[in-house]
Protein backbone atom coordinates (compact mmCIF):
# COMPACT_ATOMS: atom_id res chain seq x y z
CA UNK A 1 0.00 0.00 0.00
CA UNK A 2 2.88 2.74 0.74
CA UNK A 3 3.34 4.94 3.57
CA UNK A 4 -0.02 6.69 4.10
CA UNK A 5 0.73 8.50 7.38
CA UNK A 6 4.03 10.79 6.52
CA UNK A 7 4.66 13.23 3.79
CA UNK A 8 8.15 10.97 2.92
CA UNK A 9 9.22 7.99 1.88
CA UNK A 10 11.82 5.84 0.99
CA UNK A 11 11.65 2.92 -1.58
CA UNK A 12 14.17 1.14 -2.35
CA UNK A 13 13.90 -1.22 -6.08
CA UNK A 14 16.92 -3.89 -7.53
CA UNK A 15 16.45 -3.73 -11.17
CA UNK A 16 17.89 -7.04 -13.65
CA UNK A 17 21.09 -6.81 -14.61
CA UNK A 18 22.87 -8.60 -17.42
CA UNK A 19 25.32 -10.90 -15.66
CA UNK A 20 26.75 -12.62 -19.05
CA UNK A 21 29.47 -10.01 -19.70
CA UNK A 22 30.85 -6.50 -19.16
CA UNK A 23 28.53 -3.46 -20.67
CA UNK A 24 29.79 -0.85 -22.73
CA UNK A 25 29.44 3.20 -22.78
CA UNK A 26 25.83 4.01 -23.51
CA UNK A 27 24.16 0.57 -23.29
CA UNK A 28 21.01 0.04 -21.54
CA UNK A 29 21.75 -1.24 -18.09
CA UNK A 30 18.30 -2.32 -17.66
CA UNK A 31 14.83 -1.87 -18.21
CA UNK A 32 11.76 -0.24 -16.61
CA UNK A 33 11.60 -1.61 -12.98
CA UNK A 34 8.22 -0.31 -10.78
CA UNK A 35 8.89 2.04 -8.07
CA UNK A 36 5.84 0.94 -6.02
CA UNK A 37 3.71 3.75 -3.98
CA UNK A 38 6.13 6.60 -5.93
CA UNK A 39 2.97 9.02 -5.41
CA UNK A 40 0.19 8.71 -2.63
CA UNK A 41 -3.27 8.07 -4.64
CA UNK A 42 -4.14 6.61 -8.49
CA UNK A 43 -2.90 9.61 -10.73
CA UNK A 44 -1.23 11.55 -7.91
CA UNK A 45 2.08 13.45 -8.15
CA UNK A 46 5.03 13.30 -5.83
CA UNK A 47 8.61 14.69 -6.20
CA UNK A 48 11.80 12.73 -5.99
CA UNK A 49 14.13 14.28 -3.80
CA UNK A 50 17.32 12.16 -4.09
CA UNK A 51 18.77 9.33 -5.00
CA UNK A 52 21.17 6.91 -4.34
CA UNK A 53 22.96 3.87 -5.78
CA UNK A 54 24.06 0.65 -4.01
CA UNK A 55 26.38 -0.81 -6.08
CA UNK A 56 28.47 -3.95 -5.07
CA UNK A 57 30.08 -4.19 -8.48
CA UNK A 58 32.37 -1.43 -6.29
CA UNK A 59 33.38 0.49 -9.77
CA UNK A 60 32.31 4.37 -10.27
CA UNK A 61 29.16 4.17 -12.15
CA UNK A 62 27.48 7.24 -14.21
CA UNK A 63 23.98 6.24 -14.97
CA UNK A 64 21.35 8.07 -16.93
CA UNK A 65 17.76 7.07 -14.56
CA UNK A 66 15.21 7.38 -16.96
CA UNK A 67 11.78 7.79 -15.18
CA UNK A 68 8.65 7.31 -17.47
CA UNK A 69 4.32 6.36 -16.72
CA UNK A 70 4.53 3.30 -18.47
CA UNK A 71 6.93 0.87 -18.05
CA UNK A 72 8.40 0.38 -21.68
CA UNK A 73 11.99 -1.16 -22.48
CA UNK A 74 14.72 0.83 -23.78
CA UNK A 75 16.02 -1.88 -25.69
CA UNK A 76 17.92 -5.00 -25.13
CA UNK A 77 19.67 -5.30 -21.77
CA UNK A 78 23.72 -4.96 -22.50
CA UNK A 79 22.95 -3.37 -25.87
CA UNK A 80 22.62 0.15 -27.14
CA UNK A 81 19.23 1.72 -26.75
CA UNK A 82 17.00 0.65 -30.07
CA UNK A 83 13.64 2.41 -28.47
CA UNK A 84 10.76 3.55 -31.46
CA UNK A 85 10.13 7.67 -31.14
CA UNK A 86 6.32 6.30 -30.83
CA UNK A 87 6.95 3.88 -27.99
CA UNK A 88 9.11 6.43 -26.18
CA UNK A 89 6.19 9.03 -26.35
CA UNK A 90 3.77 6.49 -25.27
CA UNK A 91 5.69 5.76 -22.35
CA UNK A 92 4.85 9.04 -21.06
CA UNK A 93 8.46 9.93 -20.06
CA UNK A 94 8.06 12.16 -16.89
CA UNK A 95 12.45 12.92 -17.19
CA UNK A 96 15.68 12.01 -16.42
CA UNK A 97 18.24 12.23 -13.66
CA UNK A 98 22.19 11.30 -14.65
CA UNK A 99 24.13 10.12 -11.64
CA UNK A 100 27.72 10.57 -11.27
CA UNK A 101 29.14 7.84 -9.48
CA UNK A 102 32.26 9.94 -8.85
CA UNK A 103 30.88 13.45 -7.21
CA UNK A 104 29.30 12.41 -4.25
CA UNK A 105 30.43 8.51 -3.31
CA UNK A 106 32.14 6.13 -0.58
CA UNK A 107 33.44 2.98 -0.88
CA UNK A 108 32.36 0.67 1.50
CA UNK A 109 34.30 -2.28 0.74
CA UNK A 110 32.50 -4.66 -0.87
CA UNK A 111 30.14 -1.93 -2.18
CA UNK A 112 29.72 1.88 -3.23
CA UNK A 113 27.23 3.70 -1.89
CA UNK A 114 26.74 6.89 -4.88
CA UNK A 115 24.31 9.93 -4.02
CA UNK A 116 22.91 12.36 -6.08
CA UNK A 117 20.32 15.32 -4.53
CA UNK A 118 17.64 17.03 -6.30
CA UNK A 119 19.28 20.17 -6.43
CA UNK A 120 23.30 19.24 -6.96
CA UNK A 121 25.50 21.92 -7.74
CA UNK A 122 27.38 19.28 -9.98
CA UNK A 123 24.70 18.27 -11.99
CA UNK A 124 22.42 21.09 -12.21
CA UNK A 125 19.47 19.63 -11.09
CA UNK A 126 15.93 20.31 -9.70
CA UNK A 127 13.34 18.22 -7.94
CA UNK A 128 11.45 15.79 -10.50
CA UNK A 129 8.26 15.70 -10.28
CA UNK A 130 7.09 11.99 -10.65
CA UNK A 131 3.27 11.06 -11.57
CA UNK A 132 1.66 7.99 -11.81
CA UNK A 133 -1.15 7.07 -14.93
CA UNK A 134 -4.58 7.62 -13.58
CA UNK A 135 -5.31 3.65 -12.34
CA UNK A 136 -1.91 3.26 -10.82
CA UNK A 137 0.24 4.74 -7.87
CA UNK A 138 3.30 3.21 -9.47
CA UNK A 139 6.00 4.95 -12.02
CA UNK A 140 8.93 3.16 -13.41
CA UNK A 141 12.72 3.47 -14.12
CA UNK A 142 15.12 2.43 -16.18
CA UNK A 143 18.99 3.51 -16.47
CA UNK A 144 21.67 3.81 -19.13
CA UNK A 145 25.26 3.25 -18.29
CA UNK A 146 27.35 6.03 -19.21
CA UNK A 147 30.90 6.33 -19.38
CA UNK A 148 32.41 2.95 -18.04
CA UNK A 149 32.32 -1.28 -19.00
CA UNK A 150 31.81 -2.79 -15.73
CA UNK A 151 30.31 -6.41 -15.45
CA UNK A 152 27.41 -7.04 -12.92
CA UNK A 153 25.89 -10.00 -11.55
CA UNK A 154 22.46 -9.55 -11.76
CA UNK A 155 21.30 -8.08 -8.42
CA UNK A 156 24.21 -5.83 -7.79
CA UNK A 157 22.64 -2.59 -8.14
CA UNK A 158 19.61 -1.06 -5.57
CA UNK A 159 18.37 2.23 -6.30
CA UNK A 160 16.75 4.51 -3.19
CA UNK A 161 14.43 7.08 -3.92
CA UNK A 162 13.27 9.29 -1.49
CA UNK A 163 10.01 10.83 -2.29
CA UNK A 164 8.39 13.88 -0.91
CA UNK A 165 4.33 13.21 -1.34
CA UNK A 166 3.08 16.79 -0.60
Amino acid sequence: MGNTVSNYNVIRVTPTLDATGAYADNDVLFNPVEIPAAVRGNGGCSKLMQISILNQNTDNCDIDLIFMQKSTNLGTINDAPDISDSNAEAANMLGIWRLDGSVVSASLGGARLSTLHAVSAQANQAPLLLQAEDNSTSVYVAGILRDTTPTFAADDIDIILHIQYK
